[in-house]
């Protein structure tokens, strides 16, 4: 299907041009620095192969999304193409892929604070509400992307994990499929959300919390750019009496053990020049969640859908704008407390209200971004360091400002609670720093204001949109 469609655009690229812009054939492929990854992984993300006639500037245009394609696989750190004449064919060219592959395995220490993020962990102040272990990373196994993931972490919140994810199982490389299983233990538990904060019941003894999970994940890509996932997961949850106690409706019918399916579809569309932080093109996901499906008894009955959009692009040489929009629609609001993971928990939070949840099944965020790039990015190699996986490293600072604000609606808040955020429009605005370097990491230090009438400064690790 995809190599009709590139026909089609190819003579429709060829017949509006032809008077103006000329057709190249391309001739040849090489790669170069794939040392791990096969060849097949890097044919999979071009747009063109061997014989192909194109129009010059669509060409051009498939080199661009090609490289993007390569680069987005995290194979690699680099990914350069050099397009040469070929002199023994008119018109001919030759593309040559420059790659330098990544470090594929990472035993690392683990590290982690008990809380949604780690300005709520510095303003509790406790260092002993740390969870610490060993994760184990091997991507690019076999040199085909596998990935396998091994967790075991000890401490204040307990979990031991086991993920592999197997891209491609056909010839095609369009089917795959990701699997894990784990259990984890919790010393401390979100028990309720009092005044927009999440407030934690802390055992003396024992673990008032313990689960066991296991899912599997087929996937589909359509093209390069676009992925459907279906998931299957179990869930058995056990609380403790006493959290019961403190918060009736933590679960159904004050019941302590819950056991259920999740069933979930999520398609994505992603056109993103990097993954790991855009400055042009486009991402959509849409997803849609069934927990519980009438297999066990005093199961959760929830029903949600949900919708992410993003938007990135240069205005002017060094200005870039980011925005994204996402919302949340449930089919009820009336689910265990353990489920409502509204707004304020991973991405889905208003800037600077980094302290604050709202229990919300239906919410909308809309989140806008102006950059300047102070430092644009550029690769440096480090003399004392020979290995290109470690010593070419890749930089960029960027000063930005932000607006992000959002609606809840239908939350049912308790009589004995005041919420502030709750059913109403909320906003934060501020200014910060990122800075970009290799292997996808981020650091934003941000100082801004909300509509609560508080200020603050916040620390973040990922992309803001």
């Amino acid at each position: 299907m995809r190599n009709v469609v590139l026909s089609i655009l190819v003579l429709l690229s060829s017949a509006v041009s032809a008077q103006h812009d000329s057709c190249v054939v391309l001739t040849r492929i090489n790669l170069e620095g794939n040392k791990v990854t096969k060849p097949s992984v890097v044919y999979r993300e071009l747009l063109v192969k061997i014989g192909d006639t194109i129009g010059e500037s669509y060409f051009n245009e498939l080199m661009k999304e090609s490289r993007e394609n390569v680069l987005n696989t995290s194979a690699f750190n680099f990914v350069d193409f050099v397009v040469e004449d070929d002199p023994d064919v008119p018109n001919g060219k030759v593309l040559t892929v420059k790659m330098v592959e990544r470090w594929y395995v990472w035993p690392a220490p683990y590290l982690r604070y008990a809380d949604r993020n780690l300005m709520s962990w510095f303003k509790g102040g406790d260092a002993s509400r740390m969870s610490y272990g060993f994760n184990i990373e091997c991507r690019n196994l076999w040199g085909l992307l596998h990935k396998l993931n091994l967790t075991m972490i000890f401490g204040y919140n307990q979990k031991y994990s086991l993920t592999y994810d197997v891209p491609y199982l056909t010839d095609k490389q369009n089917f795959g499929l990701e699997a894990s299983i784990g259990y984890t233990r919790d010393k401390e538990v979100a028990y309720a959300t009092l005044e927009d904060k999440v407030y934690y019941y802390k055992a003396d003894e024992g673990c008032p919390h313990e689960a066991f999970y296991a899912y599997v994940k087929p996937y589909f890509r359509f093209g390069c750019r676009n992925r459907l996932s279906l998931t299957v997961q179990y869930d058995d949850r056990l609380f403790g009496d006493t959290l019961v106690s403190l918060n009736p409706s933590l679960g159904y019918d004050g019941g302590s053990r819950f056991r259920y399916f999740t069933l979930s579809a999520v398609f994505k569309n992603d056109f993103r020049d990097d993954h790991n932080y855009p400055l042009d093109g486009h991402y959509l996901e849409i997803e849609a969640t069934k927990i519980g499906t009438g297999v066990f008894s005093n199961e959760p009955d929830v029903f949600y859908g949900k919708f992410t959009a993003d938007w990135y692009t240069r205005i002017y040489k060094r200005f870039y704008w980011a925005s994204n929009i996402t919302a949340k629609l449930s089919s009820n609001i009336d689910v265990p407390y353990f489920l409502k993971k509204g707004l304020g928990y991973g991405n889905d939070y208003v800037r600077t209200l980094d302290l604050y949840v709202v229990d919300a099944m239906n919410f909308a965020v809309f989140k806008n971004n102006l950059k300047f790039a102070i430092l644009r990015p550029l690769t440096k190699n480090i003399p004392s360091i020979n290995d290109e996986r470690f010593g070419k490293i890749h930089l960029a600072l960027y000063a930005n400002l932000f607006f992000d604000f959002a609606r809840t609606w239908n939350v049912d808040v308790a009589t004995e609670t005041t919420s502030r955020l709750a059913n109403e429009w909320i906003f934060g605005t501020g200014a910060g720093i990122d800075f970009v370097t290799y292997y996808d990491k981020v650091l934003r230090l941000e100082y801004g204001f909300n509509g609560l009438g508080e200020s603050g400064f916040f620390i973040h690790f990922v992309a803001p949109i």
